[in-house]
């Protein structure tokens, strides 16, 4: 029965040269300790037996793995770096991505009210000319979102930075600074 069993074995290292070497390292670990058993070697034997040890592991060391889709899936970006999530991800200290900074304020002028809560306000400031040194007036018009439709043309208003609200409007009214008059 044994012997039965030992060709089919033999034919699959045949046929699979990766499990014929696994199955020819096994034999020779085998070999190597009933070596030791039968006679103790003496130290220069022992180093010269390590050498071949590790000659024969380097030799035969698999190349390293590429990492699968879905491992590439899995890692996340912190901190301009990719960190894997799960264990690597959990053993670090969360990093705050997103800094945390007052949102953007400007004072301008009331241009239109027609639409419901959205208001058009005129920023100016004030630039010096590139070649002639003077100081010219830019206007930016802006939307922003009024809540009460608290504000009327002319009004002077603070306005300030928020999420889109819709494709041209990213400001909210802060408050009315003076009215017109």
């Amino acid at each position: 029965m044994s012997g039965d069993a030992k060709k089919p074995e033999e034919a699959a290292q045949l046929a699979n040269p990766a499990v014929s070497q696994a199955v020819s390292q096994e034999d020779a670990s085998e070999q190597a300790q009933a070596a030791e058993t039968a006679q103790a070697p003496s130290a220069d034997e022992v180093v010269s037996a390590s050498d071949q040890a590790s000659a024969a592991e380097t030799e035969q060391s698999e190349p390293e793995r590429q990492p699968s889709k879905v491992e590439k899936t899995e890692r996340e970006q912190v901190g301009g770096r990719l960190v894997a999530s799960g264990a690597l991800a959990a053993s670090q200290p969360p990093q705050s991505v997103a800094r945390s900074r007052s949102p953007r304020a400007l004072t301008g002028v009331v241009t239109s009210n027609k639409a419901d809560k959205t208001i058009s306000v005129r920023v100016e400031r004030r630039i010096k000319h590139p070649v002639y040194g003077k100081y010219v007036r830019r206007s930016t018009r802006l939307h922003a979102h009024d809540e009460k439709n608290e504000c009327g043309e002319g009004d002077v208003v603070t306005v300030v930075e928020t999420r889109p609200i819709s494709k041209t409007k990213s400001w909210r009214l802060d408050h009315v600074v003076e009215r017109a008059g």
